[in-house]
C-alpha cells in the first residue's frame, strides 16, 4: 500500500504497508503513539505525522521493508513516472 500526497507542493507517493491488514496495524499503533503524546492529551493538537514519525512502527512490517529493500530498477522508474520526477 501506498500513500499518495497531492496537497503538498511536492506531491510524493509512500509506501506504508505490505497490505491492508499490516496498514490498519501500523495506522492504530500510531493513534496509540498519538494519543499517549502529552500535546495532544493537553490541548489536542501534535507534531506528530503519520507516516513520517511512525518509521519505527513502518519498520515492524517486514515484507514491506524487504520489498523497499529490494525494489527493481523497473519499479524505480514506475514510481518516477508516478511522482512525475526523474530517477
Amino acid at each position: 500500500m501506498v500513500r499518495v500526497d497531492t496537497y503538498e507542493y511536492d506531491p510524493h507517493v509512500m509506501p506504508v504497508a505490505s497490505n491492508v491488514d499490516r496498514f490498519f496495524d501500523s495506522y492504530s499503533r500510531f493513534l496509540e503513539t498519538l494519543v499517549a503524546d502529552p500535546d495532544y492529551q493537553e490541548i489536542g493538537e501534535t507534531n506528530l505525522h503519520f507516516p513520517w514519525d511512525a518509521t519505527n512502527i513502518l519498520a515492524r512490517d517486514e515484507r514491506l521493508v524487504e520489498l523497499m529493500r529490494n525494489c527493481d530498477d523497473s519499479t524505480r522508474r514506475w514510481a518516477s513516472k508516478v511522482m512525475g520526477v526523474p530517477v
